[in-house]
């Protein structure tokens, strides 16, 4: 029998982000009790942040991960510095929170996907995964400028058929990653378009989006590293205690 979670709704506050780009955003916010399996920023496509951000960062919440959302795309030209600036300041927020970086994960969609992309280029983090990447909101990507080697295991989405990100661009964003130190995959999907992960009607797209999401979900769950519960952290203190006396 199939049981339904409800549906955690986040909480969305204005956050500075004077540390990276100089802007004030919106941040989705939804934080678990008890000791959380993992955590995740979720950076969205752009206008995704009231459009698809609860449903995902629901959705990552049952399967134990607590999660930060913003979506960092603007009508005005922001550099790839500020971006990763605006990154730091959400893992900032983590690591006031006791997570270390190995312990936090990044997810983007569309703009929020090359952010991820440059990220896992600049941070040691316990994984990124980027469905769909673009490059700057309303123009077509610039994949070569994010390929750099990266030092968190990094996982590409891509549709085939995503007129920004073609077959030749994605095989060159491959190669490009192949001496990175981290483990890197990327996916392509036959048949369908950039928007494949929220327009799932068409039976190609659904089959990716779930199969997007089920990647999505293992990538994580095979690096992010979990945080040790109270009588585990205290458990390591004796062991380490013990071993110096």
């Amino acid at each position: 029998m199939d049981i339904a979670f409800p549906r955690i709704e986040p909480t969305i506050e204005r956050a500075s982000f004077s540390r990276g780009s100089g802007r004030s955003l919106p941040v989705a916010r939804i934080e678990l009790g008890g000791v959380p399996r993992g955590a995740v920023i979720v950076l969205c496509d752009a206008g995704g942040l009231e459009r698809d951000a609860a449903g995902i960062m629901s959705g990552l919440a049952e399967h134990g991960y607590e999660s930060l959302a913003v979506d960092l795309s603007s009508t005005e030209v922001i550099g790839d510095r500020e971006l990763l600036g605006d990154v730091a300041v959400l893992l900032g927020r983590f690591g006031e929170r006791g997570r270390s970086p190995d312990q936090v994960g990044l997810v983007g969609y569309g703009y929020g996907a090359r952010a991820a992309l440059l990220a896992a280029a600049e941070f040691e983090l316990g994984a990124a995964v980027s469905v769909a990447p673009s490059g700057t909101a309303g123009t077509p990507p610039s994949l070569s400028r994010a390929a750099r080697p990266v030092r968190t295991p990094w996982l590409g989405l891509f549709g085939q058929e995503d007129p920004g990100a073609p077959p030749e661009a994605v095989d060159r964003l491959r190669e490009h990653l192949r001496d990175s130190p981290a483990y890197t995959q990327v996916v392509t999907y036959p048949g369908v378009a950039r928007d494949f992960h929220r327009d799932a009607r068409e039976t190609l797209a659904h089959a990716a989006t779930f199969d997007a999401w089920q990647r999505t979900l293992e990538w994580l769950e095979l690096r992010v590293v979990p945080r040790p519960t109270p009588l585990a952290e205290e458990w390591q203190k004796r062991v380490t205690s013990a071993a110096r006396a």
